[in-house]
């Protein structure tokens, strides 16, 4: 069985999105074929924040071995950051230090997988018989260890992209400052040298292929979309039909202040309006990562009502899908192709699904699709469709689940990953 050495620096036991995509090719890639290495750096289950994305961890590594993969962890300390952190409290200096990083390709210096993971892997390749290199971005310094790996030892690079190197290319009507332009020009200036080895190149939806397509045509690309464990159908569906106390809407994830979060706040305040609090539950889990969000929350829904908490762990904050009536997402409107993971996670739930504002694009089209939920363009027609739930659960305690099951397993990660491979085994 050919192996594939999977580098990522987010991974399980921490405890981010980014963690989910690399550890569920590592999870079903060997069903299919490939046999996974993965190396990433030490996390602990109590790294969960975004100020653990760049802890310090002086673990010495590890090697442990399961039946679907080998995991190898790595200490973690980035030098390049160490020298630019005394100057954060220094905004201007803080950006000038950061652009003359940019300019000679040291990308995310706090979290530097290239200073941390090339010594070892070099090594690692030198001894053991690797197939296949597959790097996942973010952070974009990762997309440069690959490439040097691959030329050095002659191994087929495979390049994962998250999301992009910034997410407002996506953006269909908004002209990128000057900044943005200069950083981008030097970001695609670097990633069209670190691309240009690559014999296969993926990532999440089509409109993102789009644009690594314009800066390095002619490349062998694919769609790996996210997903949900396909485990997991079974879970809920055990839990279909379930009677809850209260009238239970939840947004499960971050909010973040640059999304349209005006619809659902105004469709909230008229929907409970003249109703009984002790009958309702919003639920805000992980919202109140940004003071902002958090505020806005507070200022406009009752007190009595409503729970805005940090970042859970995702296995609690799975359970808190699962207890809950409906489920809401506030879609990108105006971009094309961005849809969270989380998204993915509340199709399997069995849940209704409340999208504000519609995106008329992917996740759209998969509400349409899969008959999993609503979409509301506007406050009225989303107090609308909420009412109308809520009318159906006073009569039977529980909102009787109409996403099509059969439609939804070709979102599940498992499905992503024989795509994958299938992918991959074609390299010659």
């Amino acid at each position: 069985m050919a192996t594939v050495l999977i580098v990522s620096y987010f991974f399980p036991p921490g405890n981010f999105v980014a963690s989910n995509r690399p550890h569920s090719f590592a999870l079903n890639l060997k069903k299919f074929g490939l046999d996974p290495v993965v190396v990433t750096r030490h996390w602990d289950e109590a790294d969960f924040n975004w100020s653990d994305m760049d802890r310090i961890n002086e673990s010495p590594p590890s090697v442990i071995e399961d039946d679907n993969f080998k995991l190898i962890r790595l200490p973690y300390f980035s030098r390049w950051y160490g020298l630019c952190k005394p100057f954060h409290g220094i905004p201007v200096i803080r950006k000038l230090i950061h652009i003359f990083y940019m300019f000679f390709g040291v990308f995310y210096p706090h979290e530097s997988a290239y200073e941390c993971f090339y010594k070892y892997i070099s090594e690692y390749v030198s001894n053991e018989p690797v197939d296949y290199i597959m790097v996942i971005s973010s952070p974009l310094n990762i997309v440069k260890l690959g490439e040097r790996i691959s030329k050095e030892n002659g191994i087929p690079l495979i390049v994962d992209f998250r999301d992009l190197w910034d997410n407002e290319l996506l953006a269909r009507a908004k002209t990128p400052s000057a900044e943005n332009r200069l950083k981008n020009y030097i970001y695609e200036f670097y990633l069209r040298r670190w691309l240009r080895s690559a014999s296969l190149i993926t990532s999440v939806s089509q409109p993102l292929v789009d644009e690594i397509e314009r800066i390095i045509p002619g490349k062998k690309t694919a769609v790996v979309m996210n997903g949900f464990e396909e485990t997991r159908l079974k879970q809920f569906e055990d839990q279909a039909g379930v009677k809850t106390a209260k009238f239970t809407f939840s947004v499960v994830g971050t909010l973040y202040p640059h999304q349209d979060l005006s619809i659902m706040i105004d469709g909230l305040r008229k929907f409970v309006a003249g109703k009984d609090p002790s009958k309702i539950q919003l639920n805000f889990i992980g919202a109140a990562v940004f003071p902002e969000v958090k505020k806005m929350l507070e200022d406009n829904l009752p007190q009595e009502s409503t729970l805005i908490t940090e970042r859970i762990p995702r296995e609690e904050a799975i359970i808190e899908m699962g207890q809950s009536n409906v489920l809401f997402y506030p879609a990108w409107k105006g971009y094309r192709g961005v849809v969270s993971a989380k998204f993915y996670e509340y199709l399997c739930v069995g849940r209704r699904i409340l999208i504000a504002p519609g995106d008329r694009d992917i996740i759209e089209d998969i509400i349409d699709k899969t008959n999993a939920g609503e979409i509301a363009d506007s406050a009225d027609q989303f107090v609308s469709i909420l009412q109308a739930w809520f009318d159906e659960w006073k009569e039977t305690g529980t909102l009787k689940s109409e996403t099509r099951i059969d439609l939804i397993r070709s979102y599940s990660r498992e499905n992503q990953c024989e795509l994958l491979a299938q992918k991959i085994l074609e390299i010659s």
